[in-house]
């Protein structure tokens, strides 16, 4: 919280300096996908609230709502535009495949990885390419706010070594990578709330499961009834959650409190991966130490991944574009581009990883 606290006290003095003057007390209502004691609610969602806070001098107080306060987290864009909340945050995935930009713009299976996604971000578009969907298609405005690093790719009471392994198996897993292993792979994908994959995944009534980074997989014991663990998580090599509000209530904030809360969602971004890749640090140790036997995806079956991944990513396109939404042939030629690109001209980097 350092670095964010010291920003905060940055701008709010920037602000005093130059003139800037909140107005009177905003209130708002956020909701969450997370429970207070999780890394989505502790990493993100809290700490733009926070921050937020600190930025505007307190005269803004964003209130997170834990998950199942407004209802269904798979309806939290619904919330917001039905008025019962004033923001949320939330992954896109969370909105399905029925406009597949949704299902690619923060979280892309095979995708960027740790190191390149967040430039893409900031740099390579993808945040201004998600402005433009949300305002066009959904009349909301939005945030990249939060990121994190790679999940674990499942915990699984069988093994999965190639993609013929994933046939037929009921597979925890949602969004993009749900249609990719049931359309290309042949897999049988479940999905549920995160709250009922240990009592599933314990009573057998799923192979494997994926849900989330090490520190929050172990927090929720999915090592304790899977033999297996597979890594890396391909499905999702990194990935971001968004702000949304709607146009109407965005324009009503002050041109300060905007600017405020672009600051905060921008540090969020860039503070939530470092964290949470320190306690998935923690959390390996003691992941590692387990009895569970682990299994590492090797690198024919991230080709056979990626190239599906992107097959299919180019068939929705192709599809969506036909029916007048040019929106997921952008993204994802904009992501496919800026991998290339980097993959091609990234080998000079330093990384500290060691297999």
């Amino acid at each position: 919280m350092k670095v964010l606290q010291f920003a905060a006290a940055t701008a709010v003095a920037l602000a005093l300096t130059t003139g800037s003057v909140f107005g009177q007390e905003i209130k708002l209502r956020m909701a969450t996908i997370d429970r207070e004691t999780g890394t989505y609610w502790n990493n993100i969602a809290a700490p733009f609230a926070e921050l937020v806070g600190q930025l505007t001098n307190g005269r803004v107080e964003i209130e997170p709502l834990p998950a199942g306060s407004v209802g269904n987290i798979f309806k939290l864009y619904d919330a917001v535009s039905d008025g019962l909340v004033d923001m949320a945050n939330v992954p896109p995935a969370f909105l399905g495949t029925k406009d597949p930009t949704n299902a690619m713009i923060l979280a892309f299976p095979t995708g960027l990885g740790v190191d390149s996604f967040i430039p893409w971000l900031y740099l390579g578009g993808g945040e201004n390419l998600l402005v433009q969907h949300r305002r066009e298609t959904m009349n909301m405005f939005t945030m990249v706010t939060g990121s994190g690093p790679s999940e674990l790719f499942a915990h699984s009471h069988v093994p999965i070594r190639t993609v013929a392994d994933l046939k037929g198996k009921k597979y925890r897993t949602l969004g993009n990578w749900a249609a990719i292993v049931r359309e290309k792979f042949g897999a049988v994908p479940t999905t549920v709330p995160g709250s009922e994959i240990y009592g599933m995944l314990e009573k057998k009534g799923l192979d494997l499961a994926e849900y989330s980074m090490p520190s929050e997989n172990l927090a929720r014991g999915y090592n304790e009834i899977a033999k297996y663990i597979i890594y890396p998580g391909i499905h999702a090599s990194a990935w971001a959650f968004e702000t949304v509000m709607t146009l109407e209530n965005w324009a009503k904030l002050p041109p300060e409190v905007q600017r405020a809360m672009k600051i905060a969602a921008r540090l969020v971004t860039y503070e939530s991966m470092n964290k949470i890749v320190n306690a998935d640090l923690d959390a390996m140790v003691k992941l590692q130490a387990g009895k569970n036997e682990w299994i590492k995806l090797d690198e024919k079956f991230k080709k056979d991944a990626q190239k599906g991944a992107r097959e299919w990513a180019m068939e929705v396109s192709a599809k969506a574009k036909a029916e007048g939404n040019p929106w997921p042939e952008k993204v994802a030629k904009s992501i496919f581009a800026w991998q290339d690109r980097w993959q091609a001209n990234s080998r000079y980097l330093v990384m500290d990883f060691r297999d």
